[in-house]
């Protein structure tokens, strides 16, 4: 992996109005927060964004409900944000996925009930573990991985402090950014996130028109290019403010 902002001709060469710009929101946009309800965008970074939204396509790809999400979205012109990890778009509710959901949160409700300080989160198409509370966080996520295995029809995507249930037939990140790509015609595409699910995204054969930028090195992803750090994504951002 290589640090994008020693890349500038390389910035340069992507920030053209005809580029795409995404962004994954928890630990992109904004930092990483012990609880996910108090998440929210530096002042200074949202003013960036607002104004690159201005010149260019900006979407957020999130794990998070679109319900959830989009209160902290609010004043951006952003062009689409999708939800649940990309299966969730606007006007469109995957129902298919419900009664599945509801029934991995109510086995995982009663086999998890003596793991305290895990909670588990139910946005209707997926699920999210969280354990970063949990008093013994390795015993905590092995409880979680065994009361995972008896539930089917699943993909089970480790994340910082949290274990993601995603229906395994739904829409990824990947495909999700594939489909706002060809929707808005755009030439190019910069994708930016910091988490296992945006994996999906750095898997995708760049060629000379999507730029994979990960959030904090890691020798594990295929992202060919990173940030040190979430604090880097306002210089990040101003190579597309102008």
């Amino acid at each position: 992996m290589i640090p994008i902002l020693d890349r500038p001709d390389l910035l340069k060469e992507f920030a053209g109005a005809d580029t795409l710009l995404a962004f994954d929101f928890d630990g992109t946009l904004a930092p990483i927060v012990d609880e996910p309800a108090q998440a929210c965008m530096r002042p200074q970074t949202r003013d960036r964004l607002a104004q690159i939204t201005k010149r260019h396509s900006c979407i957020v790809i999130t794990g998070r409900a679109r319900a959830d999400i989009l209160p902290l979205l609010t004043g951006l012109n952003l062009v689409e944000v999708i939800g649940n990890h990309g299966l969730e778009t606007s006007g469109i509710e995957p129902l298919r996925y419900t009664s599945r959901v509801r029934g991995w949160h109510e086995a995982l409700v009663e086999a998890l009930r003596a793991e305290p300080g895990v909670r588990i989160e139910n946005k209707r198409y997926s699920l999210t573990v969280h354990f970063r509370q949990a008093l013994d966080p390795p015993r905590a996520l092995h409880a979680i991985h065994v009361a995972c295995a008896s539930l089917a029809g699943l993909r089970q995507i480790e994340g910082k402090c949290v274990v993601n249930l995603i229906p395994a037939e739904a829409a990824h990140k990947g495909a999700a950014l594939l489909a706002a790509h060809a929707r808005l015609a755009t030439r190019r595409v910069v994708y930016i996130g910091d988490d296992e699910t945006d994996e999906d995204v750095f898997a995708l054969p760049a060629g000379n028109r999507i730029l994979g930028i990960r959030v904090g090195y890691s020798d594990t992803s295929q992202a060919p290019y990173y940030l040190k750090s979430q604090d880097e994504m306002d210089s990040l951002l101003e190579y597309f403010h102008s």
